[in-house]
């Protein structure tokens, strides 16, 4: 698998995963939560040694928005490997809760940035994250 598909699968994965986990709450499985925190750890150590996100800020991003890309990246990837550990560690239930709320605000600000990128400069964000065989209808 490329490092492009990883990042694809483990966008989707996370994502599921963290709804899930927040829906189940402390009842939650152990192969559930050490799922979410192994595929965040990965993600996050691919994240390290590649230095920052996948994906370069487009073309049409200029001014203030070019490090914010970045910087939002950094700011998510922190906050995913955070509920990772408070997911993983003896947290109280509502420390562990808080963690995954800020992470799934953080993820659906993420989206929407990409969503509004896409449909307001033209510059393909969406393709960038979703399988190839959703490009179609994009």
């Amino acid at each position: 698998m490329t490092r492009r598909g990883f990042v694809i699968f483990a966008h989707w994965a996370t994502g599921f995963l963290l709804a899930v986990l927040l829906i189940e709450g402390p009842s939650a499985s152990v192969w559930l939560t050490a799922g979410f925190a192994a595929l965040s750890g990965l993600w996050f150590t691919i994240y390290a040694l590649g230095r920052g996100p996948l994906g370069k800020p487009g073309p049409k991003s200029t001014g203030v928005l070019r490090p914010v890309h970045r910087f939002q990246h950094h700011i998510l990837c922190f906050a995913m490997a955070a509920a990772s550990v408070a997911s993983m560690t003896a947290l109280e239930d509502n420390i562990t809760g808080r963690a995954m709320a800020v992470l799934l605000l953080l993820g659906l600000l993420h989206g929407i940035i990409h969503l509004w990128r896409h449909t307001a400069f033209f510059d393909g964000a969406l393709h960038t994250i979703m399988p190839k065989f959703l490009h179609g209808i994009l």
